[in-house]
């Protein structure tokens, strides 16, 4: 064989002579074999460097992203049914890309901008970075290397094309206009968010800390031209309020086998977080203190075209041994975002074995960002153990149960309100109001509170303002989604409205409730009425209603009530001894962001406080399942200092 060295390229392994003489058989026909492959390989390697838009590879991750954001250069089947597999309803506008050092993410947003600009004329592109400097340093060289090849032979400067380049200094006035007059401009962030008021543009990319207003802002100027953002960081920052906006509420919808982040005590598996057998892994050990190149690729990026079949994207985990799944891909609570994690072995260009080196020794949050993407929550949500295990259809809430209602009541918006079913099982919330559903007079009112980069709590959404309902109002909905039959009768022609409505009872109903319960703070303060003190408690009494005040506001002991029911051991098996006792309907949507979000740092003010409120109330207070032996009748039932039904 001969002595001649290839060069190493981090996809394309070198071809193995001795394996070529073992099945060839032939010296001098192996040797000829091993030179074609060679050449072959040398081609690809210059067709690359010559190209990268048009022969540069590409990880499989960046696809899905592609398919999350509907863009024009992927098949149109696949990507709507990746989307419908990671339960997107339909593409979206903005993706936040989270990855760990060296995954490739700048290197997709400039790519995919070129893309863009060169097969969309008259597109446009903002691509900004945190300064001046910053861009010149990272961002430009990024476009310059994947412009097509004839325009960076030369400067051109032509009334329709303007590409003028030079490593030190950028792109000359930080732009570039390619013949097709698409356009590109850099920006940063130290610039007033003045300058990007009022401009239309097809593609934005932001690298690190965007400002979350800005990234409000950016959203309008991308609707005109129904165009896309791709915001990309390293959560070195933790969860800054920019991460906040995308993941605050978000469902993870993908997972991945962290390998890095035992849970059974062993040893970080490299090799398989690589994406590599023992024996690759092993061979690039041995290749890189030879300083030769290796006859492996330095990562097998996972498969993520295997979703879709069914099969496994990742190295089967060995038996005996766990590790930490982590989010891949988030559905956020805006439908137009999206959030996808990248990893360094996605990248095998940016040498991830070293960088495998770096992270295994660091501490499991350092291993999640700066491997995994994930930013650390220093103020998490009070109940961290939240999660899809509580998240439960509907249809698979028990049917037998004894329900109540609990209502958190203010001033200036609407009430709040949830049904809690108590079983055998466990308690089940299963509705609210608003929810997400059509009501009469308003429409489908929208979240009650979204994700909000200031505050920890979210910020108040469509919902929470004042559809003007007065307290018959109230009790007409209340007996609408119950079921009354008093609310299903015509009105008789004597009768007006308010009167017809304040003689409802919920005697003859489709959905007995045990007992309605109101919160204290809100419903036991006299107001002068009529020239007389009055509670709301009082007001609804008279139109027929009754309710309870709720215990005291103790905050702490019903969050910790609320998180005894809520917990369940994550390394043991799901069954009749390991099994939370407080679920939520998955239409709830309303309490699912806010159990997801609430921090309790925003105090009696906070977006999600209420639908948490609720929560809170209702395994304080003294419910209970009460069997019933008559469907749609109250269960008369002696209940101490109650009374009798």
């Amino acid at each position: 064989m001969t002595d001649w060295k290839p060069m190493p390229h981090p996809l394309l392994p070198v071809p193995d002579a001795e394996k070529i003489y073992r099945v060839v058989g032939d010296a001098k026909r192996a040797e000829q074999v091993w030179m074609d492959k060679h050449a072959q390989r040398a081609q690809i390697m210059a067709e690359e460097r010559a190209d990268p838009l048009v022969s540069g590879w590409e990880p499989p991750i960046w696809r899905v992203v592609y398919a999350l954001l509907g863009m024009p250069f992927v098949d149109a089947s696949w990507a709507a049914a990746m989307r419908a597999y990671l339960k997107f309803e339909h593409a979206v506008k903005c993706v936040l890309i989270s990855g760990g050092n060296r995954s490739g993410k700048s290197e997709f947003g400039a790519k995919t901008s070129m893309k863009i600009l060169t097969s969309m004329a008259e597109s446009r592109c903002w691509a900004f970075h945190t300064n001046a400097p910053m861009s010149v340093e990272y961002t430009q060289p990024l476009h310059y290397k994947y412009l097509p090849p004839h325009l960076r032979e030369r400067e051109i400067r032509s009334e329709t094309t303007y590409v003028a380049y030079k490593q030190k200094t950028g792109f000359s006035d930080a732009k570039y206009v390619l013949p097709n007059r698409s356009e590109a401009y850099f920006r940063n962030y130290e610039q007033k968010i003045e300058t990007i008021e009022g401009g239309e543009v097809n593609i934005v990319t932001a690298d690190e800390l965007l400002p979350p207003d800005w990234l409000q802002t950016l959203m309008f100027r991308t609707a005109t031209r129904d165009g896309w953002i791709m915001v990309y960081f390293t959560p070195v920052q933790g969860y800054t309020p920019t991460v906040r906006v995308f993941q605050d509420g978000a469902e993870v919808v993908q997972e991945c086998d962290a390998f890095l982040l035992p849970r059974d005590g062993g040893e970080p598996d490299e090799a398989r977080a690589l994406g590599l057998t023992q024996q690759e892994y092993a061979e690039q050990v041995d290749a890189k203190r030879e300083k030769r190149p290796a006859t492996c690729p330095a990562s097998r990026p996972e498969d993520c075209d295997a979703w879709l079949r069914g099969e496994p994207s990742q190295p089967v985990v060995p038996a005996g041994r766990t590790f930490e799944r982590v989010p891949r891909v988030m559905k956020c609570v805006d439908p137009e975002k999206a959030v996808v994690f990248f990893s360094p072995a996605d990248n095998p260009y940016g040498n991830p074995m070293v960088v495998t080196t770096k992270v295994r020794s660091d501490t499991a949050v350092l291993v999640r960002e700066r491997w995994y993407g994930i930013a650390n929550k220093t103020i998490s949500a009070r109940f961290p153990k939240f999660g899809p295990i509580h998240i439960v259809d509907p249809e698979a809430i028990p049917k037998a149960g004894t329900n109540y209602l609990f209502v958190d009541p203010a001033s200036g918006r609407n009430f709040f309100m949830s049904w809690f079913r108590f079983t055998p099982q466990g308690v089940y919330l299963y509705r609210e109001w608003p929810g997400n559903y059509f009501i009469d007079e308003v429409g489908v009112p929208g979240p009650w509170a979204t994700p909000d980069g200031k505050h920890l709590d979210g910020r108040a959404g469509p919902a929470q303002e004042s559809f003007g309902f007065g307290l018959l109002r109230y009790k007409e909905e209340i007996a609408k989604l119950e079921g009354w039959r008093d609310a299903r009768a015509p009105k008789p022609p004597d009768m007006s409205r308010e009167d017809w409505v304040a003689a409802w009872d919920d005697e003859d109903t489709d959905e007995p409730v045990e007992e309605r319960y109101m919160d204290s703070r809100f419903a036991s303060s006299a107001k002068l009425e009529n020239d007389r003190p009055t509670t709301l408690l009082e007001e609804f009494d008279e139109i027929g209603m009754n309710f309870i005040a709720t215990p005291g506001d103790d905050i702490n002991e019903g969050v910790k009530m609320l998180e005894t029911l809520l917990y369940y051991r994550q390394d043991a098996e799901i069954g009749y001894f390991n099994m939370p006792k407080f679920f939520v309907a998955s239409d709830c949507t309303n309490t699912i962001f806010s159990l997801q979000t609430w921090t309790g740092k925003d105090g009696r003010k906070g977006a999600c406080k209420d639908p948490v409120d609720n929560c809170r109330y209702a395994v304080l207070s003294d419910c209970d399942y009460i069997e019933v032996l008559t469907p749609g009748k109250k269960p008369k039932i002696e209940r101490a200092g109650r009374g009798v039904y």
